[in-house]
């Protein structure tokens, strides 16, 4: 697990570090250059001429010790500093005296020619007023150079919480970091403005992290051997749950059968679809492992005992992947919601059902997980998209608090939670998943794991980071734009193919 900062929560724990554990300002900022220098002299010779871009802040202190440690590694440096800031930090000036004892040489404007690295060390993640006048004029001139962009920390002009661009801000092809990942590095504009980011440990203690324990955190490839359910060698497939999965309308038999193999693949003993009459053949065909159930979508008796035979079979429902929205949808959702007291996982047509009738969802007996995108929260919440997307934490806590469930707040930066103070976001996955029936997948395998006994919080985490890292997997062999929802399910095999649980 890996937190994931504010910027104020990043602020406090840069402050546990320096004036309650004692490590000085100098050596974290000794740390960060190096940290940074790091990855130029990994990328580019010592032929390349780098210009440093600073103000006289902290941040500016690293962008001087910076370009010291690259001077004195023979590289060509330059450094750029506007002197615009009223004030500058006692760790900056500390820092101009050094560079100007050694005769660094300092650049007159930013001009477009001659650079091959542009290192943005101008504002770190505290700034949080919006960027203007010459200082403006400094970033856009950055962005102008045809050079490699290297962001120090964040972005300059990137709020560190939010990813909002304060005015104008930095375009970087890469940020390195420092300590743990940055909000701001994940949501809004500062996922596009950011590049390939790099975390990087500059010394500041697991302690001052965990003192503070920032509201985000994630997970990684590296967490899914501890997270995975355990498999005993005394088993069977009753052993490891019975998911229902209730969708797929006329001609839309994909969607269903999506969710079913993803749970088939995470791991669960046994699946049962239930469908209309239609789908028949082609989800005996496509997916003969599963067990069906078909109901005449005209005959309310039809409908009732199917339904029935579900909710008395199953140990996990999987609701609404390719239902429609049609009349005897909406009285298999209110009837699943009001009758099933197990886990549901409440998806696609569900969650438009539910959207019209939201007493279902408050009154319903069931533990409840659902996995909106942004539109379908918006008919939730009766909040517009762009005010979730700026705000995907607190929208999805209050949600998940105030109906008691588990919310899985799909876009590219997923967000768990399940209504406490702090929730996952998600960082696997890439913008190659953005097709049809993906969603339908991670239904899939969310009820795949909580049919393993496992808790709804704990599978919808696990379930997120499992279905991007499927979908990285999907990538590598197709390629990001050639990839559909059947190359995740693939990809599912591809992460799990290790027997990581047994013994």
């Amino acid at each position: 697990m890996n937190y994931i900062a504010s910027g104020d929560e990043m602020s406090r724990i840069d402050d546990y570090a320096i004036n309650v554990i004692g490590i000085p300002q100098m050596v974290l900022m000794e740390r960060a250059a190096l940290a940074v220098y790091d990855y130029i002299q990994s990328k580019f010779n010592k032929k390349s001429r780098v210009l440093v871009v600073v103000e006289g802040g902290n941040n500016g202190g690293d962008g001087l010790a910076l370009a010291r440690i690259l001077h004195g590694n023979g590289y060509d440096v330059e450094i750029y500093w506007g002197e615009i800031l009223e004030k500058t930090s006692e760790a900056f000036k500390a820092q101009l005296d050094i560079v100007r004892k050694l005769n660094i040489k300092f650049a007159d404007d930013i001009m477009n020619y001659g650079y091959d690295v542009v290192v943005d060390a101008v504002f770190g993640a505290g700034l949080n007023r919006a960027i203007t006048g010459r200082l403006a004029d400094v970033i856009n001139s950055m962005n102008d150079v045809d050079a490699f962009k290297l962001a120090v920390d964040i972005p300059s002009g990137i709020d560190a919480t939010n990813g909002f661009v304060l005015g104008t801000a930095f375009r970087a092809d890469a940020t390195v970091t420092f300590g743990i990942m940055k909000m701001g590095l994940l949501t809004g504009m500062g996922y596009e403005y950011s590049g390939q980011v790099t975390v990087s440990d500059i010394g500041i203690p697991k302690r001052a992290i965990d003192y503070i324990e920032p509201d985000l955190y994630t997970y990684d490839g590296n967490d899914v051997d501890r997270l995975l359910p355990y498999r005993k060698f005394d088993s069977h497939k009753g052993s490891y749950g019975k998911i229902g999965v209730i969708g797929g309308s006329k001609n839309m038999a994909g969607a269903a059968m999506f969710s079913a193999e993803a749970a088939y693949r995470m791991g669960c003993g046994l699946v049962r679809i239930c469908t209309v009459e239609e789908n028949r053949e082609i989800m005996q065909s496509k997916l003969p492992e599963a067990m069906l159930t078909t109901f005449d979508s005209k005959d309310k008796n039809s409908i009732r005992e199917a339904i029935k035979s579900m909710i008395s079979w199953s140990d996990v429902i999987i609701l609404g992947p390719g239902l429609s929205t049609k009349e005897y949808a909406s009285y298999i959702v209110e009837k699943v919601l009001r009758d099933y007291k197990e886990t549901i996982v409440l998806d696609a047509d569900g969650l438009n059902i539910v959207a019209q009738n939201k007493e279902w969802l408050a009154d319903t007996n069931a533990r409840v997980i659902i996995t909106p995108h942004l539109a379908e929260m918006s008919r939730l919440t009766e909040v517009k998209t762009g005010e979730i997307k700026s705000n995907k934490y607190e929208v999805a806590r209050k949600f998940a608090k105030d109906n008691n469930i588990v919310v899985v707040l799909k876009d590219s930066r997923t967000v768990v939670s399940d209504g406490g103070v702090q929730a996952y976001i998600n960082t696997t996955g890439n913008n190659g998943m953005a097709t049809g029936g993906s969603g339908d997948v991670l239904a899939g395998i969310i009820g795949g794991l909580c049919g393993q006994n496992m808790n709804e919080f704990e599978a919808a985490k696990l379930g997120v980071c499992l279905h991007g890292l499927a979908g990285q997997e999907a990538a590598i062999s197709r390629g990001r734009y050639s990839m559909i929802a059947s190359d995740i399910v693939r990809g599912i095999t591809a992460v799990l193919k290790g027997d990581y649980y047994v013994g």
